[in-house]
C-alpha cells in the first residue's frame, strides 16, 4: 500500500491541483498526443511492445509466452495494488476538486489516488526491463511518459502518477524475483 496522499486543501494539494490547471489550460499539442495514445488501453499497449520485444529479440514459444505471462501477472498485481489505494483513500479527481479544468477527455469515474496508468506501466516496464535489459532506457522512457500522459490529460495530480510508478515498481521488483526462483529468463 502507498502512503496516504496529500491531505486535501493542505499546501502540497493545492500546489498539485495548481499544476494541473496549468498544464489543462496550456495543453500543447504534443502533450494532448501523449494523453490520447496512452489512454488507449495501456496494458494492451505494453503487450504489444512485450511482443514486438520478442519478435526483435527471436524469442521461441516458450520465452515469448513466460515473458508476457511474467508482465501481464505484474500489471495485474499492480492493478490489485492500484485499486486498494483507490479505495482506500477515496481521493477527489482533480476535476472533482475545480469543475472549471478542462480534460482532455472524459475523467473515469473511480477515485484518483494513484495513476492505474502509472503502475500499470512501471511494473510492465520493470519486467520487460529485465528480460530485455538493452531496452531498458527506452522502456523506462515509456514508463514515465504513460504516467505524466494522465497528469497531460488532466484527470490526475502529479503525486497520483509518482506514486504509481513507486508501486508498480516495486511489484516489478516482485515479479522479477518471482521470475528467478522459477527458472524465466
Amino acid at each position: 500500500m502507498p502512503p496516504s496522499p496529500p491531505v486535501y486543501g493542505s499546501a502540497q494539494f493545492n500546489a498539485s491541483l495548481q499544476e494541473v490547471k496549468q498544464i489543462a489550460n496550456n495543453r500543447t499539442a504534443e502533450e494532448l498526443q501523449i494523453a490520447e495514445y496512452w489512454n488507449n488501453d495501456p496494458p494492451g499497449l505494453w503487450n504489444q511492445i512485450a511482443c514486438n520485444l520478442t519478435q526483435s529479440y527471436h524469442l521461441n514459444e516458450l520465452r515469448s509466452a513466460r515473458a508476457l505471462a511474467l508482465m501481464n501477472t505484474a500489471s495485474m498485481d499492480a492493478g490489485i495494488c492500484c485499486w486498494k489505494a483507490k479505495y482506500t483513500y477515496w481521493y477527489p479527481r482533480p476535476i472533482q476538486a475545480d469543475p472549471k479544468i478542462k480534460t482532455a477527455f472524459t475523467t473515469p469515474n473511480f477515485p484518483s489516488y494513484t495513476s492505474g496508468h502509472s503502475d500499470f506501466s512501471a511494473a510492465a516496464g520493470g519486467v520487460l526491463s529485465y528480460i530485455f535489459p538493452k531496452e531498458s532506457s527506452d522502456l523506462q522512457a515509456k514508463v514515465q511518459q504513460a504516467s505524466v500522459s494522465r497528469l497531460y490529460a488532466g484527470i490526475h495530480y502529479r503525486f497520483d502518477c509518482d506514486r504509481g510508478v513507486k508501486v508498480g515498481s516495486e511489484v516489478a521488483r516482485h515479479a522479477i524475483q518471482r521470475g528467478e526462483q522459477d527458472g524465466s529468463p
